[in-house]
């Protein structure tokens, strides 16, 4: 079975969705945050991997809005599965998600 950005475009598609659900409707059931956390981090891995060509075997890729995003995720997700805060992280998710955004339009 191959992996591609595909799979990880639906993961993060249903990431989004239940995000919107969360704040619009106040979804809440058992376990959401961990599921959350786990679906940012596996949609960020799959991106990244995909978008740098890791999984094809190629060494380079022209990507970086993707792979900035896949970051994102990842650091996304992680923060909701570990307890964990810095300075200035804020400030670093924001950067990140511009940088992805910006990089991501430009590149259609």
């Amino acid at each position: 079975m191959t992996i591609n950005k595909n799979a990880g475009v639906v993961l993060l598609s249903i990431w989004l969705i239940l995000t919107g659900l969360i704040g619009l409707v106040g979804l809440n059931f058992a376990n959401l945050g961990l599921l959350m956390g786990l679906l940012a981090l596996v949609a960020g891995v799959v991106i990244v991997l995909d978008s740098s060509n890791l999984l094809r075997g190629k060494k380079s890729s022209r990507r970086v809005g993707w792979i900035l995003l896949g970051a994102w995720l990842i650091l996304t997700g992680l923060l909701t599965l570990v307890d964990m805060a810095f300075a200035g992280l804020t400030l670093l998710l924001g950067l990140l998600a511009l940088a992805a955004g910006v990089l991501i339009l430009l590149d259609r």
